[in-house]
């Protein structure tokens, strides 16, 4: 098949993506496709060479997104490098990306892709939107508040939060991935919401203010229709953030997690409750909060998760018998 893998991208997830990409690239090869790298970012001349590009890990600043011109991938995906193209695996993280920008795009060009459509990956990364449709199928969230950007210094609105929600709190914007501009309050300190609410402000107008769940961090992958083992997630220090995601030795991962099987039953169905109400094709990874009681609370869904060597979807996929190479050529057969 010829296919097109997509990676980069305008986001503050575009360095995660290329190392997905280059990782899913090197798989599709091996199982004898033609396969062209591109990162629509760069517009008709979207070409990349992946497999020997030099990837920082780390997320780019404001100068490098603010030179991303998202028209650009517009260019892209109506220039003749996708001329009888068979299939996209979009590995594109966060806005532009995983939001049904790009999948608009190719499906206005008649491409097939891998994953979600429009409607499934622009509900997705609303969080607020996806709180919404995961309580109207009793799924359980997080309480949570949000504060508009004419509110970040409003501090009887942020005390009003903080009464209702308590003092240890989890703030990040409504509309990204990889915890961008993600902070976690332990004292309730308005000093301290303040500066979160600033740093979240970075990439969003709304700010989604959850309550923190005291707990286990866990994360269950949806493959087709099929629920894979059950991820545990322990960093060394601090939360599972951007370092603690994409650096070795920084997290350890436990998979199949040590779970009662009648609970491990239950958050499984509760990812795939989850995957089918937000209307999800193909794949996704849906990450919940398992606290000291045996609640269960969904964090979010990722339509577009990462498919890096430290990525937890390849991780759950092997568990359940599936190896890398195969696991993309799966999705490949799934893409619609």
């Amino acid at each position: 098949m010829k296919i097109v893998v997509l990676a980069g991208g305008c986001s503050g997830e575009r360095n995660v993506s290329l190392t997905s990409g280059r990782a899913v690239f090197s798989a599709l090869k091996s199982l004898g496709h033609e396969v062209t790298a591109v990162d629509p970012s760069l517009g008709e001349n979207g070409i990349i060479d992946i497999e020997n590009m030099q990837i920082e890990n780390r997320f780019p600043n404001e100068e490098e997104l603010a030179e991303l011109d998202p028209r650009k991938i517009i260019d892209c995906v109506n220039s003749n490098i996708f001329d009888d193209v068979d299939v996209a695996f979009n590995m594109l993280h966060g806005k532009w990306g995983e939001d049904g920008h790009t999948q608009s795009l190719l499906e206005l060009r008649g491409i097939k892709q891998t994953g979600s459509g429009i409607r499934a990956c622009s509900v997705a990364m609303d969080k607020i939107m996806t709180k919404y449709l995961l309580a109207s199928g009793g799924v359980h969230s997080p309480e949570w508040a949000t504060l508009s950007k004419e509110d970040f210094e409003d501090f009887d609105s942020i005390k009003a939060i903080r009464s209702e929600l308590g003092n240890r709190l989890v703030m990040k914007p409504y509309n990204q991935g990889s915890a961008l501009g993600m902070t976690i309050i332990d004292n309730g300190n308005i000093d301290e919401i303040s500066d979160a609410l600033k740093l979240a402000g970075k990439y969003t107008d709304i700010v989604l203010v959850e309550k923190f769940i005291e707990g286990r961090e866990i994360t269950v992958s949806v493959i087709d229709t099929e629920a894979y083992p059950i991820v545990e997630i322990k960093p060394h220090q601090g939360f599972y953030d951007y370092t603690n995601k994409y650096t070795k030795g920084k997290t350890d991962y436990i998979c199949p997690a040590d779970i009662d099987e009648h609970l491990g039953e239950f958050i499984k169905d509760q990812a795939l409750t989850a995957h089918h109400l937000l209307g999800c094709k193909g794949f996704s990874r849906v990450d919940f909060r398992l606290d000291d009681e045996g609640g269960v609370f969904c964090l979010e869904l990722n339509t577009v998760p990462g498919f890096t060597e430290l990525s937890l979807l390849p991780m759950a996929a092997l568990a359940g018998g599936l190896e890398f190479a195969d696991l993309c050529g799966k999705i490949i057969n799934l893409a619609k």
